[in-house]
């Protein structure tokens, strides 16, 4: 049995970046990784790999149940990570990663990690301060609509798994279930299941596994060093040149160069609608007068919601430290982190200060 690999489940528009994704972590983790290709054409495997990457088209076509909900944001492939590892039980472990995240460095520490649920993730950062802004609920209510009776819910885009263990349940039979019941309610919706599946038997790992979107403005990035780096909004760094003291900006020229590695042609990934010249003049204008030392009322909910999401997110990690809530670290959080910010007339924004290799 081989140690470990990655898997990426992608479709035809970000086949590139999955490929350009899975070459940079065989390069930096000397593991395999699978790239599983879904657009409905025929099945086909590729046993031979190119450089330790390997393409599988279509093969889990036909495995989830029809009728389950989605969304233009969750689309219906995001079930099928939970199907491909019956493709990969030739490995002890298995990581699977969403196409948005960019691998800054191995931790090969982390595949020895014992997994007595089957599954290792980190807590979804979003939902620490609130919950799904769609739900439109109070966080307890939300967890009921979901049939979540645990105060922890992770994030599905980076998950550590054991295939043996992951292959004694019917994943079918249990969604379909699931959704009898709660689908009406699920707002993230394989997300909402695993979470509801594994409640109380997932090991928690820290956020440097998996450093989402909703860390980038509070400088957590010192505590835990980001070893996968999940852009996980619709901000994506590879769509435009932005301003470098954003992370998409900052990141920009980095995914230029990862495709180029990859023989993959950034142009196709660049975003083509420009933005409106109205847009452009307002956030130019609030821009301005911000660095005039003029707060618009915009900039100042922004950093109102800001002091208040940093309160909660630096309590709740505290907490965490104290209690030894993650399986790969040990940390004592003793104040909270107060990064510089701006305002770009739009978002607050600050460059993260995080290290990758370079390969």
């Amino acid at each position: 049995m081989r140690d470990a690999a990655f898997f990426l489940i992608v479709d035809d528009h970000y086949l590139g970046l999955g490929r350009a994704v899975a070459r940079r972590l065989v390069r930096l983790w000397q593991i395999d990784c699978h790239v599983f290709l879904e657009n409905g054409g025929p099945r086909q495997q590729d046993d031979l790999g190119e450089d330790g990457v390997f393409l599988q088209r279509n093969l889990l076509k036909g495995l989830r149940p029809e009728g389950l909900p989605s969304t233009r944001n969750w689309p219906p492939i995001v079930y099928d990570r939970i199907f491909a590892p019956a493709f990969l039980t030739g490995y002890r472990r298995l990581i699977y990663l969403d196409a948005d995240i960019y691998p800054c460095f191995a931790m090969p520490e982390l595949l020895k990690i014992p997994l007595p649920g089957g599954i290792g993730a980190v807590q979804d950062t979003a939902a620490i301060t609130a919950p799904p802004h769609l739900a439109r609920m109070d966080a307890e209510t939300w967890r009921r609509s979901i049939g979540l009776e645990s105060g922890r819910y992770f994030n599905s885009g980076m998950l550590l798994i054991d295939p043996e263990i992951w292959q004694r349940t019917d994943y079918a039979a249990e969604l379909r279930s699931y959704m009898a019941i709660y689908g009406a309610g699920v707002r993230m919706p394989d997300q909402d299941f695993l979470n509801a599946h594994f409640q109380g038997r997932w090991t928690e790992l820290s956020p440097r596994c998996n450093f989402q979107k909703a860390l980038f403005n509070y400088g957590y990035e010192k505590v835990f060093p980001p070893v996968f780096l999940h852009f996980s909004s619709f901000q994506k760094p590879w769509l435009k040149p932005d301003h470098i003291d954003s992370p998409h900006g900052q990141f920009f020229s980095v995914y230029q160069e990862m495709f180029a590695q990859a023989g993959v042609d950034h142009c196709l990934y660049l975003q083509k609608n420009p933005e409106s010249a109205l847009r452009k003049w307002r956030t130019s204008t609030r821009h301005t007068l911000s660095r005039w030392g003029v707060v618009t009322g915009k900039e100042k909910r922004q950093r109102r919601e800001w002091d208040e999401k940093a309160a909660l997110m630096f309590q709740s990690f505290a907490e965490d430290g104290v209690a030894h809530h993650y399986a790969d670290m040990d940390f004592q959080l003793v104040e909270m982190p107060r990064p510089r910010i701006s305002f770009d007339g739009r978002y607050l924004r600050r460059a993260l200060e995080v290290s990758y290799d370079r390969i």
